[in-house]
């Protein structure tokens, strides 16, 4: 059972770390847990049903090395001495994969007499330039240690299907600070992805967890960096032509639910609204991912889970409205208009309006029902349901070369675009809107194959699309306004006269900002219309 790995910066020798000879492969799901909640392990009925054998406690103290400058980090490799009892361990991790909270990654073992780095054993792997390097190889280091105490559980979860579950408490330390460790870890030893997956949604219901995309290694790298977690932005998933539609669906939706994870907790533990933005900007991608691929799929094999993912729409998409008109519409009114006292009293209504929108987004992420989405998300890509369902349309574009299919797509989208923008200035407010949505869709399936083709190319297509989706945007921008101010209204009625034109007066700003921005609209669509397609 490992513990750890380290993710960084991707680089051709962490991608092909531990090439040479027989490094083991792991699959395991790292799950973050109360104490008490590990506490009662040994006593579900759940546990006690798979129990093979008895459980064993361990006391464990790991100590990581790297370079002064994290070579092995930024290679995407952990190092680590690793001592239980008198034994020790040195085990060199290789990048991996992460899939929703799924680690799939290699590592090699090797016995080392005491806590005394293999030097001949990281040379034969041959997984970094660190290695092959006398000075570097020197200049390894103890950079930071884990030291937790581990009680294992070997289990059988199905037939022939084989999982040990190891429950860790303890600490990560580096210099002079130091984080706690309360998590499990489900690591599969034989079978299948998917009954691993089944077990742990068995679990849930008697356990709550969430799924933890970060390593103890990863932990141990940002505690030494003294950094505080940043909001995460979205980044473009590395396809390549050779791969299959449904490989590339997959690589999409999981680049989607990284950047979801890599906000989750920060939207749960900070005021940093940006956590907020970026975790419903992560969502709105996933459900693009869904609406991309549809027609290579049956719907009913994807039904339930788009089901879901509207769910936790529904939360997100109104905390992150409310974050906008509390914290950028209103403060820019109010600095406008030093002197109008309903706007401070409006302020303070909307932040009521908007602490309980969040609080009902950070209650979903928080919820059993948004780790049961993530794991269903992370089952259906292994199980793949869609090939026992009959539908030779979608399978014949699941078969097609990933490079048509994108084609396809994107010249679909484009059409739609220009066919909804055809008559620009005689557009109504709702042909305006049925542009912007279009516009959106191709934003996305544009981002989500970049990596596919020429980089300039994309860049001055996307530079165009999204000065018009921004404009376009500033009507929904008006209409989110609009709604807010309904509740707002209503207490209206109450308050006094100078609360309720102030209401009034955050509508008309809106509607006159639209309108200015939308003065714009006919030259971003003249340069849409010029920019040369990269497909």
């Amino acid at each position: 059972m490992s513990d750890d790995d380290a993710r960084a910066p991707r680089s051709d020798i962490g991608r092909d770390a531990l090439p040479s000879a027989a490094p083991t492969t792991e699959i395991e799901l790292k799950l973050t847990v109360s104490e008490a909640e590990l506490a009662r392990l040994g006593r579900l009925s759940l546990i006690g049903q798979c129990l093979r054998g008895r459980a064993r406690t361990l006391r464990l103290h790991s100590v990581y090395y790297d370079t002064p400058d994290c070579d092995l980090q930024r290679d995407g490799l952990a190092l680590r001495l690793r001592r239980s009892g008198a034994r020790w361990m040195q085990t060199l991790k290789g990048e991996g994969q992460v899939q929703g909270g799924l680690h799939l990654r290699q590592e090699r073992d090797t016995p080392v007499p005491a806590q005394i780095l293999n030097y001949q054993a990281l040379i034969a792997a041959g997984a970094s330039h660190v290695f092959s390097d006398a000075a570097l190889r020197a200049s390894l280091q103890p950079v930071f240690v884990t030291d937790f105490r581990r009680t294992v559980r070997e289990l059988e979860v199905a037939a022939g299907t084989r999982v040990e579950l190891a429950a860790d408490t303890g600490t990560i330390t580096t210099g002079t600070a130091s984080a706690p460790i309360s998590e499990l870890e489900l690591e599969l030893k034989e079978g299948a992805p998917e009954a691993l997956l089944d077990f742990a949604i068995s679990l849930l219901r008697e356990v709550p967890f969430r799924l933890e995309p970060a390593t103890k290694a990863q932990r141990g790298y940002a505690l030494m960096a003294g950094k505080q977690a940043a909001p995460i932005k979205a980044d473009a998933p590395a396809l390549r032509p050779e791969l299959s539609v449904t490989d590339a669906f997959q690589a999409i939706a999981f680049s989607c639910l990284g950047h979801l994870q890599a906000n989750e907790r920060g939207l749960l533990e900070s005021d940093d609204e940006e956590y907020l933005h970026q975790a419903r900007v992560a969502l709105r991608r996933l459900r693009s991912a869904f609406s991309v691929f549809g027609r290579a799929f049956p719907r009913s094999a994807l039904e339930e889970l788009v089901g879901e993912i509207r769910w936790l729409g529904s939360y997100l998409g109104p905390a992150r409205d409310w974050d906008v008109f509390a914290t950028e519409t209103l403060p820019a009114m109010a600095i406008a208009f030093p002197g109008d006292l309903g706007l401070h009293e409006l302020l303070e209504h909307t932040a009521a309006m908007r602490a309980d929108a969040v609080r009902g987004a950070r209650d979903a992420i928080a919820s059993p029902r948004y780790t049961l989405l993530l794991l269903n998300l992370i089952g259906s890509f292994h199980r793949k349901p869609w090939v026992n369902i009959p539908d030779p349309l979608a399978a014949g574009k699941r078969e097609q070369p990933l490079l048509g299919f994108c084609a396809e797509v994107l010249g679909r989208r484009h059409r739609k675009v220009a066919k909804h923008g055809r008559n620009l200035a005689e557009l109504d407010m709702a042909g305006l809107h049925a542009l912007r949505i279009e516009v959106k869709k191709l934003r996305y399936a544009a981002e989500f194959f970049s990596t596919l083709y020429d980089k300039k190319a994309v860049r001055a297509y996307a530079l165009a699309l999204t000065r018009l989706q921004s404009l376009l945007g500033s009507l929904n921008d008006a209409a989110t306004v609009e709604r807010l101010s309904e509740p707002l209204r209503d207490q209206a009625d109450t308050a006094d006269p100078c609360y309720a034109e102030a209401v009034g007066l955050v509508r008309g700003w809106a509607g006159a900002a639209a309108r200015a921005r939308l003065s714009q609209l006919p030259a971003a669509w003249d340069a849409f219309k010029s920019v040369k397609k990269f497909w």
